[in-house]
């Protein structure tokens, strides 16, 4: 006897299996190309002070990293984008005035990221049993300054703020290490500078706080990647940010946890850590920021105008608005 011809409610159900199985084994092929992709990449990290790594592995953002990091530690950020002029280095953070000065030198890289800073993250320090109480004071004087950064731009928008003319101050360019030893020792009248030397200063050396950014000269932190790795490594730099950016919310919730792993990576004394971390709040935004350009083009304009880089730059054209972090 003939059997009966299936229902088509059993072509239904096996269809609906089949299909199933289809994206199953398209999901795992997927996947399996992508960890073995991840497992052959190296994201080549550079690190001012040791802070970024710190406050990843506060978050236990590097447990399930799916790629290799390999990080280089810096003290300032002018040092690292030369770096990653060199091919060294593939992405790091630094202040826009330092990528300001990189761009001007005919280095292949761009913003792909951008923070919001609020609080003084920099700030222009003198001897706290010395004559100078005012930036008026300074007239005259010798200022230590890292050229290109922060700290920089904030003694130049500090001075015009004061209405100090710049040519009457004398400008000379020490790393971070020797303008702390200089300052301490007379042989410069101020220091400008950003944490946690500023906060060094304060505390420890019991220095005078003449003026920070929270009162002028707004900075923009930018995460800098050379034009090599944008083209190559695109998901892991996106999934690095999305990482940062989960870290950096889960520092906000954890100021003290944040704090005492910070102090203890990077060898800041606890108190200062803490000190930074409750004056200062950092957003890692989700993706570039028309504000974030304004204030960048500002700071490029300021170097122009005086003369410390040879021309005027349209930073617009330098922030990569593909990465775009869909963390909350």
């Amino acid at each position: 006897m003939l059997s009966s011809p299936p229902s088509s409610s059993l072509f239904a159900r096996v269809a609906l299996v089949g299909a199933a199985l289809a994206l199953v084994v398209a999901a795992v092929a997927w996947f399996g190309l992508h960890g073995r992709r991840s497992n052959q990449i190296v994201l080549h990290v550079g690190d001012q002070r040791g802070s970024t790594r710190a406050i990843l592995e506060a978050a236990w953002e590097l447990k399930t990293v799916p790629y290799k990091i390999e990080w280089s530690l810096f003290p300032v950020g002018a040092p690292l984008v030369e770096a990653m002029k060199a091919g060294a280095v593939d992405f790091g953070f630094v202040g826009s005035s330092t990528m300001t000065f990189g761009l001007a030198a005919g280095a292949p890289i761009k913003a792909i990221n951008v923070w919001r800073m609020d609080g003084p993250g920099s700030g222009v320090l003198a001897a706290g049993d010395g004559p100078i109480h005012t930036l008026a004071d300074l007239k005259g004087r010798t200022v230590a300054v890292v050229r290109g950064s922060p700290g920089h731009l904030l003694v130049v928008e500090a001075l015009k703020q004061a209405g100090v003319p710049l040519a009457s101050v004398h400008l000379v360019n020490l790393s971070a290490g020797d303008a702390k030893a200089a300052l301490s020792h007379g042989a410069v009248d101020a220091w400008a500078i950003w944490d946690p030397y500023l906060a060094i200063g304060e505390q420890q050396d019991h220095d005078r706080v003449l003026i920070t950014s929270a009162q002028v000269a707004r900075e923009v932190e930018c995460g800098v990647a050379s034009d090599a790795a944008i083209a190559a490594k695109h998901p892991e730099l996106l999934d690095f940010l999305t990482r940062f950016r989960r870290a950096n919310l889960w520092a906000q919730a954890h100021p003290e946890q944040a704090a005492a792993v910070f102090a203890r990576e990077t060898g800041v004394p606890l108190g200062i850590a803490q000190l930074m971390r409750r004056r200062t709040r950092t957003d890692v935004l989700p993706q570039v920021t028309d504000e974030a350009i304004a204030l960048h083009q500002r700071a490029a304009d300021t170097y122009a105008e005086i003369g410390l880089i040879p021309r005027h730059l349209d930073v617009a054209k330098v922030y990569d608005r593909s990465f775009i972090i869909k963390t909350p």
